[in-house]
C-alpha cells in the first residue's frame, strides 16, 4: 500500500539543495611547443635592439676546382655570390582583460582567477608563434612530396629523407613535424612501422625500431619517438588547408625566429590596478618574427586530411 501520493520533488526542495563549486577549474590544453624548441632561435642576437636580422649564406653557390696543368702558371681566381637571408621582427600581439573590484571581491577565494586567465593568455600567445613557424610551409618549394588526395606513405617518408641526405644535410640534425591525424591514422597504418617481423629480432639494429616510435620520449616537446633514426614530433599547429596537412621534415637551420618581448620570457604578463576603472588590468604580449633562412633544408610532406590508412 502506498504511504503517500504526493512525495517531494527536487523543485520543491531546491531551497535546501546546495550547488557545489569544486576547488579546481578545467583549464585549456595548448599544442606543445615543438617548432620554437627545434628551429634556429636568433633572439639573443637581437636583444640589444634592431628590427631586421641578416643571415649571410654561401650554401647556394659552389666553387669549381681548377687544374694547374703547367707548374708555376698563374692561378685562376673565382668569386661566388653570397645570399642575404633576413628575418624581420614585426609582429606584436597582445591580450588584455579587465576585472572590476566588485566582481574580483565576489569571485570565490578558492579560485586564483588572475593566474588562470594569465596562463591561458600566455598559452594563446605562445601558440601564435608556433602557428607562424608552421605557416612557413608555404615558402617551401625546392623539396615537396605527397599530394592532397592520398595518405602519407613510407615511400614518401624515405623520399623526404633522401632529398636532404643527397644535399648533405646532417641526418642527426633533422626532425619530422606531423599533424596528429597523420601520425595516428596514416603513419601508424604502415605495417613495417609496427610489425616486428619486418625488422627481425628485438635487438636488431634495423632502420625502423621495434614498434617504430618506441624509445625515449619527451611529452613536453611532443616527441613520439624516432623514424629511421630521425625524431618525429606531433603538433596540432601543423597547417591544414585544401584538405591537406602540410607536414614538414626540417633541418634546424631551415626556419628561424626571434622574440624581442620586453622582460624575461617569450610572453610578458603585466598587471596594473586602474584607479579610473576601479579594476585590475592584465595584459599579455609577445613581439616576434619568423623566416625561412635556408629553404633547401626543408621538405614539405603533403598528406590528405580526409583519408585514413588501412
Amino acid at each position: 500500500m502506498a504511504v503517500t501520493t504526493d512525495p517531494f520533488t527536487a523543485a520543491e526542495l531546491a531551497a535546501v539543495i546546495p550547488e557545489i563549486w569544486t576547488p579546481f577549474a578545467n583549464e585549456e590544453f595548448f599544442a606543445k611547443t615543438v617548432f620554437a624548441n627545434f628551429c634556429t632561435d636568433i633572439s639573443p642576437h637581437m636583444s640589444a635592439g634592431g628590427d631586421i636580422a641578416h643571415i649571410p649564406g654561401v650554401y647556394s653557390n659552389s666553387f669549381t676546382p681548377n687544374t694547374q696543368s703547367t707548374q708555376g702558371a698563374e692561378v685562376t681566381t673565382e668569386a661566388v655570390s653570397m645570399d642575404d637571408d633576413t628575418l624581420t621582427v614585426d609582429t606584436h600581439k597582445y591580450i588584455a582583460i579587465l576585472i572590476g573590484d566588485k566582481d574580483m571581491k565576489q569571485i570565490a577565494a578558492q579560485y586564483d582567477i588572475n593566474r588562470i586567465w594569465a596562463e591561458k593568455m600566455a598559452g594563446t600567445l605562445a601558440d601564435a608563434l608556433e602557428d607562424a613557424l608552421a605557416a612557413l610551409w608555404s615558402s617551401v618549394s625546392t623539396n615537396t612530396v605527397g599530394d592532397t588526395a592520398t595518405v602519407l606513405t613510407d615511400a614518401e617518408v624515405r623520399q623526404s629523407i633522401e632529398k636532404l641526405d643527397s644535399t648533405n644535410f646532417p641526418l642527426d640534425e633533422l626532425g619530422f613535424f606531423v599533424h596528429p591525424y597523420v601520425y595516428w591514422n596514416q603513419l601508424h597504418a604502415i605495417s613495417k612501422y609496427y610489425d616486428q617481423g619486418s625488422v627481425g629480432p628485438a635487438n636488431a639494429n634495423g632502420p625502423v625500431a621495434t614498434g617504430n616510435f618506441a624509445g625515449n620520449t619527451s611529452m613536453a616537446r611532443a616527441l613520439r619517438g624516432f623514424l629511421y633514426g630521425i625524431p618525429i614530433y606531433t603538433s596540432s599547429n601543423v597547417v591544414s588547408g585544401l584538405q591537406t596537412y602540410r607536414n614538414l621534415l626540417l633541418h634546424t637551420s631551415a626556419l628561424a625566429f626571434a622574440v624581442q618581448t620586453r622582460g624575461a620570457g617569450p610572453v610578458r604578463i603585466q598587471m596594473d590596478y586602474q584607479l579610473e576603472n576601479l579594476a585590475m588590468l592584465t595584459v599579455a604580449d609577445i613581439l616576434y618574427g619568423v623566416a625561412v633562412i635556408r629553404e633547401p633544408g626543408a621538405v614539405l610532406m603533403n598528406a590528405s586530411s580526409a583519408f585514413i590508412g588501412s
